[in-house]
């Protein structure tokens, strides 16, 4: 399910962005929050985290718990959450996000084609936040994760309008 998901919640997130102008892109709405750009950059960094892990992980990785994590943290959007790597405040633009959005979905097409979950079945990988967590729990990490920034996105849109 989270791996069809996934690639439903990408399609949007680069919907969401695409009409708008430069600089609505790269202007933060307050001191202290994200523009729309870092938002994305750090969608596409977090991807790339997620799924290095997974991957590395799977590929080298042992047993370990099979024992789901509560990722409803993602949930609550009023929840603020600390990313442990802020994105660049460098601006960007929209061919610099597609890219980015490209190079980290890359690693999660390598982890979707090489791997099944009954093969990952009771294989764990350890996340920053959640500890052990089972392999195949990072597609729905990812979704929920892209999910909640989805919001973000419109909800920053729709402050600038």
């Amino acid at each position: 399910m989270w791996d069809t998901k996934v690639l439903e919640i990408r399609e949007k997130i680069k919907a969401s962005f695409m009409d708008l102008s430069w600089e609505k892109l790269n202007r933060r709405p307050s001191e202290g929050e994200w523009s729309i750009a870092q938002i994305v950059l750090h969608l596409a960094g977090a991807e790339t985290r997620f799924m290095t892990l997974a991957l590395d992980s799977a590929e080298n990785g042992s047993g370990g718990s099979n024992e789901r994590v509560d990722l409803t943290v993602f949930d609550d959007p009023t929840q603020k959450l600390k990313a442990p790597i802020e994105p660049t405040e460098d601006p960007q633009s929209k061919e610099d996000l597609l890219k980015a959005l490209e190079e980290s979905r890359s690693f999660t097409t390598r982890f979707l084609e090489k791997h099944t979950k009954e093969r990952l079945k009771n294989r764990s990988m350890h996340h920053h936040r959640f500890g052990e967590m089972p392999i195949w729990q990072v597609l729905e990490l990812l979704g929920k994760h892209e999910q909640r920034h989805l919001l973000q996105v419109e909800e920053v849109e729709n402050r600038m309008r």
